[in-house]
Formats: structure tokens, sequence, C-alpha cells
């Protein structure tokens, strides 16, 4: 979380279940210090109400572990896609 202070990122990748933060303490965190900030959650507790719940919150995606290199790189790609859309808007 210290780091999330210091230095901005266009993407945070967190699990959503970690010994001293939870995932959904880190994307509350990023998204207050940046709402740009784009948040991709993962999870190996595959339970509905988790992902909704993240998604309210304004995660921008939700996966599930074990996931596939392959998965995960079109995922981040997608997120950056979507910041890159989201700054040409605000020009």
């Amino acid at each position: 979380m210290a780091l999330l202070e210091m230095i901005h990122f266009d993407l945070v990748i967190t699990d959503l279940v970690m010994d001293r933060i939870d995932g959904i303490g880190g994307l509350k965190a990023a998204k207050e210090k940046n709402r740009e900030t784009m948040v991709l959650i993962l999870t190996g507790y595959g339970d509905m109400g988790s992902a909704i719940g993240a998604l309210r919150l304004d995660a921008d995606d939700y996966m599930l572990k074990p996931c596939e290199p392959d998965e995960m790189r079109i995922r981040v790609s997608r997120c950056f896609d979507r910041l890159e859309a989201a700054r040409k808007l605000k020009l």
C-alpha cells in the first residue's frame, strides 16, 4: 500500500485474499489515489458475490486463478486499451 502512495501505477494486479490487506482494500486505495488506475483482481475463490462486489467498487477486471498466461496477457492488454481510450477522450 505504501507504494501506491509514492508511485503512480497505470495498472494494479492484486489478489483478492492476502495476509495483510485484501484485494478490495487494494482496489479502494488505488482508486482513491488515482481514478484512472486500472485494477485487475485475481482470486482462487470463485464466488460470484466477491466478483460482483469488486466490479461494483470499480475493479476493471476480475480473473479466477489459476489463469492461463495468454488469458492474463489479453486481460492486461484490454485494461491498457481502455486506459488509452479514456485518456484520449480527455484531450
